[in-house]
């Protein structure tokens, strides 16, 4: 997804909230796409129990208007879905109605149309950094573990209450564990990887144990934790806000794939994932 900062529109508006936007980068034409807004306070809490609609248009050309109406999701996300018509620069102007104050934002995004070659590609010159971890058997990794073969890489924590992130994150790995053995494909060059973001409570035996109950095939997939210092090598390396609240960690749902080289190829943004899309990523030259 495409993250925009917003700027206020129209005078009559206050800052009382700040919204982020995130959309595809791609879509598919004649398919409904999901965007996100996530509506925060001055304090930077997320804003819950608002209503959050907006109207999409294009920029300098008169398509009409396409109204998307959000639903909350929880921690200040909401949803909404729209089918675009075409490819292009859109203009998202986004109301939000809390406690009786509505205010408007007005922001902008650029969205292809999803083809083999750009659908999650990134254009950005990442790799993998130097890090030292303990996989789920207690045994080190580093990043000399994982070259040499195509990494798929996410974010995760046992103890996560929220439904939509760290559940379907890792169930986005079950998935591709069943297509890639329904497909009779051999995963001998693929690693599946987890890195905790509380590495306090997510201990190597705690990690083994929740692998086991999801039935993980673990001869191509670990479950990381260990030092927080070496973890934000690897989340201010890739761009993964986290942030713990008591015993909740608030982070970003995204997901990485690096080549045998350990350079950057695709990235997911948002916990639920086409199967068919991350099946055909991983398994690409």
């Amino acid at each position: 997804m495409s993250i925009f900062l917003i700027v206020m529109a129209g005078c009559s508006n206050t800052n009382t909230y700040s919204v982020k936007l995130s959309t595809p980068k791609t879509f598919t034409p004649g398919k409904t796409m999901a965007i996100q807004f996530k509506v925060v306070d001055k304090q930077g809490k997320p804003v819950n129990g608002a209503n959050v609609t907006a109207d999409l248009n294009m920029k300098n050309m008169d398509h009409g208007t396409l109204p998307i109406h959000a639903e909350e999701i929880g921690d200040g996300k909401y949803i909404g879905s729209v089918n675009l018509p075409m490819q292009g620069d859109w203009v998202a102007t986004i109301s939000v109605v809390h406690n009786g104050e509505k205010m408007e934002v007005e922001k902008q995004f650029t969205i292809e149309v999803k083809t083999a070659e750009n659908a999650h590609k990134v254009t950005s010159q990442l790799a993998l950094p130097d890090f030292k971890l303990l996989d789920e058997n207690g045994n080190t990794v580093t990043k000399q573990n994982l070259l040499g073969k195509k990494v798929v890489m996410t974010f995760t924590y046992l103890n996560c209450i929220d439904p939509n992130a760290c559940p379907i994150l890792l169930g986005n790995f079950s998935s591709l564990q069943q297509d890639i053995k329904t497909n009779a494909i051999n995963p001998h060059q693929l690693l599946l990887v987890s890195v905790s973001l509380d590495p306090e409570n997510d201990t190597p035996e705690a990690m083994k144990l929740h692998a086991e109950k999801m039935n993980f095939d673990r001869s191509y997939l670990k479950m990381l934790t260990g030092n927080m210092g070496e973890i934000q090598k690897l989340t201010n390396t890739l761009g993964v806000h986290f942030e713990k609240k008591d015993t909740e960690v608030l982070h970003d749902n995204k997901t990485f794939i690096f080549n045998e080289n350990g350079k950057l190829t695709h990235e997911f943004t948002g916990s639920f994932i086409d199967r068919g899309e991350m099946l055909q990523v991983v398994t690409s030259e």
